[in-house]
C-alpha cells in the first residue's frame, strides 16, 4: 500500500476581483464548522494543483486574512481557508477529519478554527451522519456564496468542476471517502514523478455517456457501437458488451514524461458481490476498499491479481 501525506466540473472564469487589501485576523472559537447545497461549475483556470508538505500546509496564511469583495459583501480569508474549501468544493461532500490530515497536514486545531470562520461567513456547512455501530461523522460542503468565491479565487484547474450542497442521503459516506481515495491516488502519481491534476466525479462521466448515447441514438447499431467505443477510449473509459464502465472517480494526471494519463479510481465494499468487482478490476479501475471492508472484501475473491489490487483508504 502506498505511503500516506497530505495534497492537496467548463465556463470560463469568472472576472477576477479587485487587488484584495489584507487585515490581521480575528481570533474564533475552536467550534465544529458547518456546510451548504447547489450546483456544478468549471474553470478555465489552467494549472495543475501542487501539494504542499506538512508543514506548508499547517503555516500557509497562518497570520493575515485578505478581503475578497463579492455581491456587496466583502469575506475575509486566508490561503489555507481557501485551500481547503477549493479540495471541498472538487468532491462536494468531505469528512472533516481526512481535512485535517491532508489539507491541514494532521493540524485538526488550526482545521476547526479556519471551518468555524467559515461557517460564521456563511461559506461552508456541516453536516452530522450518524452510522450504526460506528463513530458519527463530520461532513462538510460548500454553500452557494462559498461555491462562487472558490470559482473566483481558488486556483481551480482548467475544466474542472466543483459542487456545493448536500446530495444523496444514502450515499454521503460513499462519497466523502472519495477524497481520501483521491489522496492516496495522487500520492502513488507523485511518487512516480506524476502531477495530479483534474478530477472527475461519476455522475459527470455518466452525464457524458448519457449525452453521447443521444445524439448516436438516431445511427444504425454497427455505427452506434463504433462511435461509443472511440468515445470511451478517448476518454480513458472501458467499454464491455456495449457498456461504457464508469469509475467513481477518475484522476487525470501528467507523467513523469509530460504526457497525460488517467487513473480510474473505484471505492469498493463488502456489499458488492465478487463478480461485479472483478468487473470493475476488468475494466481497469484501480480498486480501493475501507479498512475494515478490505479483509471481507478480499476473502469474497478467488482472483488473486484482483485481490493485489485492493488498496485500504
Amino acid at each position: 500500500m502506498a505511503r500516506w501525506d497530505i495534497f492537496d466540473r467548463d465556463n470560463m472564469r469568472d472576472s477576477e476581483p479587485r487587488p484584495a487589501q489584507e487585515e490581521r485576523p480575528q481570533k474564533s472559537a475552536d467550534t465544529e464548522p458547518l456546510v451548504g447545497r447547489g450546483p456544478q461549475d468549471d474553470s478555465s483556470a489552467a494549472r495543475h494543483e501542487r501539494p504542499a508538505s506538512g508543514r506548508q500546509a499547517r503555516g500557509r496564511g497562518s497570520t493575515r486574512r485578505t478581503r475578497h469583495p463579492d455581491r456587496g459583501r466583502m469575506y475575509r480569508l486566508r490561503t489555507s481557508e481557501l485551500a481547503a474549501m477549493s479540495a471541498i468544493g472538487k468532491f462536494r461532500t468531505v469528512d472533516m477529519q481526512d481535512l485535517a490530515r491532508f489539507a491541514y497536514g494532521g493540524d485538526e486545531t488550526r482545521m476547526r478554527q479556519d471551518s468555524e470562520h467559515l461557517r460564521q461567513e456563511g461559506l461552508v456547512e456541516q453536516k452530522t451522519v450518524f452510522r450504526a455501530h460506528k463513530p458519527a461523522r463530520q461532513m462538510v460542503t460548500l454553500t452557494e456564496p462559498g461555491h462562487r468565491l472558490v470559482r473566483k479565487l481558488g486556483g481551480i484547474p482548467k475544466g474542472q468542476k466543483t459542487y456545493h450542497g448536500f446530495v444523496k442521503p444514502r450515499e454521503i459516506n460513499h462519497d466523502a471517502d472519495l477524497y481520501a481515495v483521491y489522496q492516496q491516488a495522487a500520492e502513488e502519481i507523485r511518487e512516480r514523478g506524476g502531477a495530479p491534476g483534474r478530477v472527475r466525479l461519476d455522475f459527470e462521466m455518466k452525464a457524458d455517456v448519457q449525452r453521447e448515447r443521444e445524439a448516436v441514438r438516431s445511427l444504425p447499431v454497427d455505427e452506434q457501437a463504433k462511435r461509443l467505443r472511440t468515445f470511451a477510449q478517448e476518454r480513458g473509459l472501458a467499454m464491455r458488451a456495449g457498456t461504457i464502465h464508469v469509475p467513481d472517480v477518475q484522476l487525470e494526471y501528467e507523467t513523469r514524461e509530460g504526457q497525460l494519463d488517467r487513473a480510474n479510481l473505484e471505492l469498493v465494499s463488502e456489499n458488492y458481490r465478487s463478480d461485479s468487482i472483478r468487473g470493475k478490476a476488468e475494466s481497469g479501475f484501480r480498486l480501493y476498499a475501507r479498512g475494515d471492508d478490505a479483509t471481507r472484501v478480499r476473502r469474497a475473491l478467488e482472483d488473486t491479481r484482483t485481490v493485489e489490487r485492493i488498496l485500504s483508504v
